[in-house]
Parts: C-alpha cells; structure tokens; sequence
C-alpha cells in the first residue's frame, strides 16, 4: 500500500467507525466482547500484512465503550420488592422484626406462611372491651404491653359482664378487665386499638365486629384501621410475606380505596392476614375469597390479587 492509499484510508476513518459501532449498545456482553477481541489481538500471530483501518476502529471502539461498561459493572442493583414467594423455596438473609415480650413476627422465614391468628379466645364469648360502642377483641400477643405505645385514657370499665351481648353499648364495659380497670388509646390509633390491665398485664386489644356492631355513625375503614403509612411487613396465610415497608403500605392503600362494605359480620375460615406496625404491634384481618373483615367484612378483590402477584 502507498503512502496515497493510506492517507485516504485514515480520512475514510471517521465513517468506518461509524459503521463498526452501528448497532452497538454499551452493556456488560459488548464489554466482555471487546476484553475478548483485545486478548485476541495481543495474542501471538503469523507476521503478514494488514489492514490499520480495522485495527484504528477497533482501540476507537475500546476508548468509547470500556468507561461505559466499567461503570456498569460497578453499579449496584437495586432491589425495589422484598416479597417472600409463595413457593417452597428456603429465603436466606432472614429479616425477622421481633414484638416486644413476644416470639411472633413477620419475616423471612421460608415456605409459605401457615395459618396462624393472634385474636384471643375464651369460653363463650372472646376477652374484649366495648367503649361507647365500639368493640375491641383481646390479642395474644404482646403478653405485656409497653407503656411507651399508651396515649390518653378513655375511661374506667363500668360495668363487668360475661354477657356483653346483653349491656348497653354506651358504656365502657369488658368481660376480660375487672370493674374500675382504667382504658387506654393506644397513640395515634385510638378507634383501631386499646389497651386494659388483665389479670396484672397490660394487654392489647384490636377492633372488631361484636354482635351486629361495627361500624359507628359515619366511619369508614380507614377509621377503624388507623394504619396508613404505618405498615413495615405483611403475612397472608397460604400467600406469603411481603417485608418491603413501601410496598406494604401501597397495597394497603388499595383496601382503603376500593374496598366495599359488606357487613356488618365477620368471615370464617383459616386464612388471616397479619399487619406488623412501625411501633411493633401487630394486628390481624380474616381472608375469604375476596373479602377480608375485622371490623365488619370488606370486599376488595384489588388488594388480594395486587398481593399474591407481588410474591410471585
């Protein structure tokens, strides 16, 4: 080749390099091809006569993409959903979130979640405490709550009864704290849980359904779970876990924005949904098909296949 020749082939070199990198985008696979085509140009070849045009175009390409595809193996995954899936398969890096004075909690633990309720049960009628006609149901857990979750008093149990179907609602009444024992909003959710004093523990207390009352004047769900922007960790029986605080609290928002009201009653069945809170406590629904209830029943196919969608 001329010394003509080659002048012309690196005034050409503008547009070879164009077309060599047409069609190129600057991942990780065009890094490992460029690292692959380098080693085979530095490795040991017969001597013969070639072509600098190919050769300029390739170290172009190489000053071009090789910054690219470094910071993009440097660059850390994001990881937008933490979501136990409803599989079989074991979950490492387990993130358990531990209530105060208790074992239960709402974690990676592996395998979809068995069935399991933290609603306490008694001989007839459930432990609760009715206050001006709203109905709370005793929780098993915590065994004794902190003083550092109370907020104001509502009031001392006027009347103790083992029927309470059969008081008079505008009272503070309770079949599980003793006459005089003294109720407690616990803070910021006053219409969702209390606590009361039972046999020397200061206990906690979710709101429920309880003999045709549920809802009260013009209250709607959210009134009686006050636990928006609150959620940390989530648990559907037979579902799975979902650990992800923001996802959480998206899909709870779906509950409070498109769920209908039912009834006044409540499901059966052995599907709950636990609800672990930023200040530790828990609280439960019941599942069926679409509806979840706690204080009344509430239809929202939204939330339930928004939910098993996430832990797939």
């Amino acid at each position: 080749m001329n010394r003509s020749d080659m002048e012309k082939r690196l005034q050409s070199l503008n547009t070879t390099a164009d077309q060599a990198l047409s069609g190129l985008e600057a991942d990780r696979r065009l890094l490992l091809r460029i690292e692959k085509a380098a080693k085979e140009q530095t490795a040991p070849r017969p001597v013969r006569r070639m072509s600098w045009a190919p050769v300029l175009a390739c170290a172009m390409m190489l000053m071009l993409c090789l910054p690219v595809g470094l910071r993009a193996m440097r660059k850390p995954q994001e990881q937008l959903i933490t979501a136990q899936s409803a599989g079989s398969t074991p979950v490492t890096n387990e993130l358990a979130l531990n209530l105060p004075g208790d074992s239960l909690s709402i974690g990676r633990s592996g395998g979809t979640p068995d069935y399991r309720s933290i609603w306490a049960d008694g001989s007839g009628t459930y432990p609760l405490v009715g206050v001006n006609g709203r109905y709370y149901r005793m929780l098993t857990t915590p065994s004794s709550l902190s003083s550092a979750v109370l907020g104001e008093s509502l009031g001392t149990v006027s009347e103790f009864t083992t029927e309470p179907s059969l008081s008079d609602s505008d009272v503070i009444l309770s079949n599980a704290a003793s006459f005089g024992t003294e109720i407690f909003a616990v803070r910021g959710m006053k219409n969702t849980l209390v606590a009361a004093e039972v046999n020397g523990s200061m206990r906690l207390f979710q709101r429920v359904s309880f003999n045709g009352n549920a809802l009260r004047g013009s209250e709607s769900f959210e009134d009686t779970m006050q636990i928006s922007g609150r959620i940390r960790a989530m648990e559907m029986s037979g579902v799975g876990t979902i650990t992800d605080a923001s996802l959480c609290n998206e899909l709870f928002s779906l509950i409070v924005d498109c769920a209908s009201y039912e009834s006044s009653g409540s499901v059966s069945g052995k599907r709950s949904l636990l609800i672990e809170l930023d200040n530790g406590l828990v609280v439960q629904m019941s599942v069926k098909d679409d509806n979840l209830s706690a204080c009344g029943t509430w239809n929202c196919p939204e939330f339930i296949e928004a939910f098993e969608a996430a832990v797939q």
